[in-house]
């Protein structure tokens, strides 16, 4: 029964992008934006996670404006999930003027280094698009994701981004350290996306005043490996497109104590990616739980 339903599951997913994709682009982005806005009045515990940590995040807003904040970021995501599922059915040219890069010269300069390229994201705007973006100007990337429990479901979100040339390494894999070692021998970017408590390899470092349990993979990877490191943060636009923000590359500093050297340099990137939420909040995934794992 189980495994029936499962199957239903995936049919029911596939038949729902193929609807989302015979949709013009934007009445498709419009539906998921109020599909956004439905979750946010009919989930009751997912708002109610959001507008604790926005309180949490923003102790000087009113409740007002956390409501604001909360309801958009549901509506943010809604558009998210629509524009993924549309990918199949953008061209080139529509990802060319859906996506605009700012400041590509420092993704450029990284590739000098002829090490690899490790970009340092974040759950910001739609890092899909972004991704998709920077795939069709030319730049080889590679992102790391979870793997989904269903096998249907997670193979259509993997066809969906190498459908825009965004090649995907599975970190449940056995081979996934080989894959991300072998595309920094070939100066190819790696994408991590380091602002969710997740099972892996991590430390605390501050976020929005509170210790946070956060991925330490791309700070180990870059003091490993010698690769530049960037940092990319998608911005969506009042009209929908999107805006995306490169900065970099930067520099970790090796002192000699490993341990050390990861934290600072996961706090530095950890504080880029703070200040971009703070200037886009109803842009990040608030309902999250940021500050699941505590320190013992």
């Amino acid at each position: 029964m189980q495994a029936f339903r499962r199957r239903l599951y995936v049919v029911a997913a596939v038949c729902f992008a193929r609807v989302i994709q015979f949709l013009p682009y934007r009445v498709a982005v419009a539906a998921g934006g109020a599909a956004g806005a439905l979750a946010y009045r009919v989930i009751h515990k997912s708002r109610l996670i959001v507008e604790q940590q926005l309180k949490t995040a923003f102790p000087d807003k009113d409740n007002a404006s956390i409501k604001r904040i909360a309801r958009t970021a549901f509506i943010n995501q809604g558009k998210n999930a629509f524009e993924l599922f549309s990918f199949p059915a953008l061209t080139a040219q529509k990802i060319r003027r859906i996506v605009h890069i700012e400041n590509s010269a420092a993704f450029k300069q990284a590739l000098t280094s002829g090490k690899g390229v490790l970009i340092a994201g974040a759950h910001c705007g739609n890092w899909e698009m972004m991704g998709a973006g920077l795939a069709d100007a030319g730049f080889p990337i590679n992102v790391i994701a979870r793997r989904i429990y269903l096998d249907g479901l997670n193979k259509l979100l993997v066809g969906f981004r190498e459908s825009k040339k965004v090649h995907v390494i599975l970190r449940s894999d056995g081979g996934a350290a080989k894959q991300i070692l072998r595309g920094l021998r070939n100066n190819e970017a790696i994408a991590l996306l380091i602002d969710q408590d997740t099972d892996v390899q991590g430390v605390f470092v501050d976020f929005f005043g509170r210790p946070a349990w956060t991925p330490s993979g791309l700070a180990s990877l870059a003091l490993k490996t010698g690769a530049a490191v960037i940092l990319a943060l998608d911005v969506r636009e009042p009209d929908d497109t999107h805006r995306v923000v490169i900065t970099g590359p930067i520099s970790f500093e090796k002192t000699g104590d490993g341990e050390k050297d990861i934290t600072v340099a996961t706090q530095l990137v950890t504080r880029h990616i703070e200040s971009h939420i703070r200037q886009y909040p109803e842009q990040w995934v608030w309902m999250h739980e940021r500050w699941k794992t505590k320190l013992s």
